[in-house]
């Protein structure tokens, strides 16, 4: 069966992303994919990413056409893409020199694909560099776009030549939306032209994916834990502020000596975060099991007690926007503990849905998740309202819906729900 509307075949949508599984099994994040995945219903989506040693540079998932430009020969001399554009630059300032040609690369590959597929809008993920690639594409061509900002590309990339492409950028797109209120702010301080509204939309959480059912009563014994279960998941990155909840380790231990800490994930800082839990004398307490491929995590966070995360915001002012993993937690009945910092109190809900504590203070972590190891009753109310909290205002098929209406609306068509559909053979 085709999926019609009155206005003939589904619009073709190309999805331009930096962040996006290179292969079935990656740990790399899967938002951006998971999104364009739920939007096929409605649109013919092709999904425009980097290319990276050992991915392909075409193939379907699901429904969603991937493709994936190449910006350096050998491919072996990709490294500006994947754990993040902006860490790798600050990790190895001689990438910088790969910038104009990743420009480049992607905004040769756009107009390719939208002159071979006669793309009707583009969703551009982040406004540096997928954006700016986006607004010259619709100068060139009329196609609308909208554009969706995620965090770093706001709140870390500075200075008057920047400001000046990202205001440029966002006054020459038709829609743009953002993953968190404060992240929204930002993006108004800005100063866009004509008060262009920003909408709130989140990422999405897929809640019969992420659900308490998945506890398969073995990883705890897998994992050796006897205790309490402390989780982390995210990249070991200066923003994710793990080292203050290894510093809180010795104080939670004080109260309960069998606590166990898990750190899902790799990054930057794995070897100090290390060496850092040694030095504290808690690294029998602290397990690093390092980055998992998103099938992997559901067992994690049904199992878990608590989980943690302690963001904070950097000298550069990188933080938080969203936070993907809390929802998550929530969604597996996991009781959360989050710092007050970017986007965190848009899923946190102060002693209503988990904790939000000040950043950068182990103390304040400790007692955050001393207080809930040990009011069980209370705790256990507070998980159940973290799920239902995830499922009203985070769940994966909502989120689409909304991003729908909103593509509907910066291609100038009407919303989904206005559309009458046709089914046809």
């Amino acid at each position: 069966m085709a999926d019609k509307t009155t206005h003939g075949m589904k619009r073709k949508l190309l999805v331009l992303a930096s962040t996006f599984p290179r292969w079935k099994g990656d740990t790399e994040p899967a938002f951006v994919y998971e999104l364009s995945r739920r939007l096929t219903d409605r649109f013919s989506v092709t999904a425009l990413v980097p290319h990276a040693p050992g991915a392909q540079l075409e193939e379907d998932w699901d429904g969603v056409r991937v493709c994936r430009f190449r910006y350096m020969w050998p491919a072996r001399w990709q490294r500006l893409a994947y754990g993040g554009i902006l860490p790798n630059i600050q990790r190895n300032r001689m990438l910088l020199l790969q910038v104009p040609l990743f420009l480049a690369g992607e905004l040769a590959a756009t107009l390719r694909l939208v002159k071979r597929e006669r793309i009707d809008l583009i969703h551009a993920h982040w406004v540096v560099p997928q954006g700016f690639v986006a607004a010259l594409v619709r100068q060139l061509t009329g196609i609308p776009v909208l554009i969706t900002a995620h965090g770093a590309d706001i709140y870390a990339l500075k200075g008057s030549l920047v400001r000046k492409l990202k205001q440029w950028t966002l006054n020459h797109c038709d829609g743009i939306t953002a993953v968190s209120t404060s992240l929204a702010k930002k993006i108004q301080e800005l100063n866009i032209s004509g008060s262009r509204p920003v909408h709130v939309i989140s990422m999405g959480v897929d809640t019969t994916f992420f659900q308490p059912s998945q506890d398969d009563g073995s990883l705890r014994e897998r994992l050796g834990i006897k205790g309490p279960f402390l989780l982390f998941v995210g990249r070991l990155a200066e923003k994710k502020g793990v080292r203050y909840l290894i510093d809180a380790m010795p104080q939670v231990l004080k109260e309960l000596p069998d606590s166990t800490l898990v750190i899902v994930g790799d990054g930057p800082l794995r070897s100090q975060l290390e060496a850092q839990a040694q030095r504290q004398g808690v690294g029998g307490n602290v397990r690093f099991v390092g980055a998992l491929p998103r099938e992997a995590l559901p067992p994690y966070y049904a199992v878990a007690d608590v989980f943690v995360g302690p963001s904070i915001e950097t000298a550069s002012g990188d933080t938080e926007s969203f936070g993907v993993v809390f929802a998550e937690a929530m969604a597996s009945e996991c009781l959360v503990v989050g710092t007050a910092v970017g986007g965190t109190s848009d899923i946190i809900r102060h002693r209503e849905t988990g904790l939000l504590v000040e950043p950068a203070s182990s103390e304040a972590l400790a007692a955050a998740i001393n207080e809930l190891l040990s009011s069980s009753g209370e705790a256990r109310k507070m998980a159940v309202r973290g799920r239902r909290w995830v499922k009203q205002q985070f769940d994966s098929q909502r989120v689409a819906d909304r991003y729908a209406d909103a593509l509907f609306d910066a291609s100038g068509g009407r919303r989904r729900s206005d559309l009458v559909r046709i089914q046809a053979s």
